[in-house]
């Protein structure tokens, strides 16, 4: 059985708890057009592979409602979605009407602790008025009136640690949140989302809702990421090293965490072989295993951090390998490569950067990749997909040392889960890397930490310019994760240039000229450059500009041979420097 996220949710009806409540939602479908999509009509809806107007998209109907004229029905393979926030404080309420027709196989929702990977409880509605509410290894049964409207009521009070459920008017259950649907009390007391899947006790639902929706009876304490500036740049000698800084803010009323990782820009790498290394957790392959008999399509895929990966930033992933029972089997497959999800908001493999197909064989199957992939100072993740038909059972594994987050991870739809069994085994899936490495030039201190509501951090940025020579420009980003269920990363570029760099009377790094003397044009480079004059030996103003850049180039042939005084006025003040044309 399926099952999705909702992060928004609150109720629409009204309950009454004795103190202000806010809706942060409501939707009573009345303003889309018959027929047409949920999700493609209004964004903030989603579905659980994020397929507006497929399949998995409830569909606008005036079959039924609950208010006048129309309601959502959730049938076939319709999985609907509310996104929410992963809130751990504040106490809010979810509401909306139901109609279950007796004629169909019954209905099934449920809310999630994280999302797509942790049900809070799951409720399974027969066709006959009964149904069940499953959590923390209990089964509460309940009634309700087949083939009329009725109300589901919930409670989420996260400061309390406690819920209920209200079907028809009458309590169900009230228990502590953080248990789960599951055979286990031990699940996470935070908000994640609701799904109205087109499940049931047995076979297909069908089911129509209205009248969605979410209510805040006590704020959340949430915070409020922001980063300042959002752009670096510095400029330094050869084999010298200089410090950027970086404000990071927080205006929220909850405490925000954050994680800085270092990504470069390098346009083209340098391939020549260093003798090649191994990425892998095993190199053998003695267990295999399937899911089912069924036919099925999954990913697989092994990560390695990007702490492991640092002394290899600059060199490409170029072939893969990965062991296959019954690779002659498969009717299709593909080597997948993929990017660094956020670590404070996901686990597993991020976005696919790359994908080829190759045809299967037993055992271990070797791919060139034709176009090899960079590694850039992320996490890198890497494996393949496969189609396997009935009967097959193709997944390779063998044992490893201890189970980690990265060893073991697949997926037969748009969510990644870790690990296949309660045992210590890692895929037998291996990366291939060569190439030139470069020696990374950015440090962050600290990398990690956490940002009190209303408080400030200023991580320090250094950049070393050891084995760089004059006139090169470096650029990397800096990835700034937060908590913020709003601003979860923040992408800041960062610029190096490497010049003659000179400093002012307070020892600080304030504007750099190159070359000097010149002949035609003068590089000019500091933080922040406002304005540029240029005097002769005689004190006339021969030029005059005004900028707002880090990095300008000055037209130095406009000017007769001599030497000329040279102001810059940056964020910093002023500086004067004598540049000599030839």
């Amino acid at each position: 059985m399926k099952k999705i996220v909702f992060f928004s949710f609150l109720m629409l009806a009204a309950v009454s708890f004795g103190m202000a409540q806010t809706v942060v939602f409501s939707d009573n479908f009345d303003t889309y057009t018959v027929g047409s999509h949920l999700a493609q009509s209004n964004s903030v809806w989603t579905t659980w592979n994020n397929l507006p107007g497929s399949s998995e998209d409830g569909v606008i109907t005036n079959a039924q409602a609950a208010s006048q004229p129309n309601s959502l029905l959730i049938s076939g393979s319709a999985d609907q979605v509310y996104p929410f926030g992963n809130y751990t404080t504040g106490h809010y309420t979810v509401t909306f009407n139901m109609y279950i027709p007796s004629t169909g196989n019954g209905a099934y929702f449920n809310i999630q602790h994280v999302l797509l990977q942790q049900w809070s409880y799951e409720c399974y509605f027969y066709n006959n008025g009964t149904g069940y509410l499953t959590v923390g290894g209990d089964s509460i049964p309940f009634s309700y009136p087949s083939n009329a409207w009725f109300p589901v009521v919930m409670d989420v009070d996260l400061d309390q640690d406690q819920t209920s459920l209200s079907i028809y008017n009458v309590m169900v259950h009230t228990w502590p949140f953080h248990y789960t649907s599951e055979l286990t009390t031990g699940g996470v007391n935070q908000l994640a989302g609701i799904d109205l899947y087109a499940g049931a006790p047995s076979g297909t639902g069908t089911y129509y809702v209205d009248d969605f929706t979410v209510t805040e009876v006590s704020a959340a304490l949430v915070g409020e990421f922001a980063v300042n500036p959002t752009t670096l740049s510095t400029s330094l000698a050869p084999n010298t090293t200089g410090t950027m800084t970086t404000e990071f803010s927080n205006s929220g009323t909850a405490a925000t965490d954050y994680k800085i990782v270092a990504t470069y820009d390098i346009p083209n790498p340098n391939t020549t072989s260093t003798g090649g290394t191994q990425l892998a957790y095993t190199t053998d392959a003695t267990n295999y295993i399937g899911f089912t008999n069924a036919a099925t399509q999954l990913d697989l895929a092994v990560g390695f951090p990007s702490s492991s990966l640092q002394s290899h930033i600059g060199e490409t992933l170029q072939m893969i390998a990965v062991y296959l029972n019954n690779g002659d089997t498969l009717t299709g497959a593909k080597i997948r490569v993929f990017g660094m999800s956020n670590p404070l908001w996901e686990e597993g493999p991020g976005e696919m950067l790359y994908e080829q197909t190759f045809v299967p064989v037993d055992g271990w199957n070797y791919v060139t990749l034709t176009t090899p992939v960079l590694i850039d100072g992320s996490d890198l993740w890497f494996g393949a997909w496969i189609d396997q038909p009935v009967g097959a059972f193709p997944i390779s594994m063998d044992e490893y040392t201890y189970a980690d987050d990265y060893n073991a991870w697949y997926r037969t739809g748009n969510t990644w889960h870790k690990h296949f069994t309660n045992f210590e085994y890692a895929l037998s899936i291996v990366g291939f890397i060569d190439g030139t490495p470069i020696t990374p030039w950015l440090t962050v201190s600290p990398a990690t930490g956490s940002i009190a509501a209303g408080g400030t951090a200023s991580p320090t940025i250094t950049a070393n310019a050891s084995g760089m020579a004059l006139g090169e420009t470096h650029t990397a980003k800096l990835h700034c994760y937060s908590s913020d269920f709003n601003n979860k990363e923040v992408v800041v570029p960062v610029t190096l240039t490497i010049t003659n760099v000179e400093v002012d009377e307070h020892n600080r790094i304030a504007v750099s000229l190159y070359p000097n003397p010149t002949v035609d044009q003068v590089q000019i480079s500091a933080d922040r450059i406002l304005r540029v004059e240029v005097f002769n030996l005689a004190g006339q103003k021969m030029m005059d500009n005004e900028y707002n850049d880090s990095h300008i180039i000055l037209d130095a042939s406009r000017l007769t041979a001599g030497t000329y005084m040279v102001t810059v006025t940056t964020l910093s003040g002023k500086t004067t420097k004598k540049v000599v044309v030839r």
